[in-house]
């Protein structure tokens, strides 16, 4: 059998119901008793997902914060050992082409 809804501290479930809310609610549960256990089990799982969907997610990273928690990893030796003209002599270190006059 259907259980009863418990208490939760969704916002809009702690809120009084007008009727038509209360109609609907007791319209899917009617429907739910005539269901088997297994069914019963889809449909909360359903009802559950829409919750989740409803919750604020936590804001993404950007990729910029996603470099610096990376960058923040590297040991300052190792920083040390990076060619401090890299930008400006790319093809030399990439390629293997002579170094540029600066």
């Amino acid at each position: 059998m259907v259980a009863q809804p418990s208490q939760s501290s969704h916002p809009a479930e702690t809120a009084e119901t007008t009727p038509a809310e209360t109609n609907a609610i007791e319209q899917i549960l009617a429907k739910l008793q005539h269901f088997s256990p297994e069914r019963q089990q889809q449909v909360l799982d359903f009802v559950e997902f829409l919750d989740q969907k409803t919750q604020p997610q936590p804001a993404e990273k950007t990729i910029w914060e996603e470099v610096d928690e990376l960058m923040a990893e590297v040991p300052d030796e190792e920083w040390k050992k990076l060619p401090t003209d890299g930008s400006y002599q790319h093809d030399h270190y990439l390629y293997g082409t002579p170094k540029r006059e600066l």
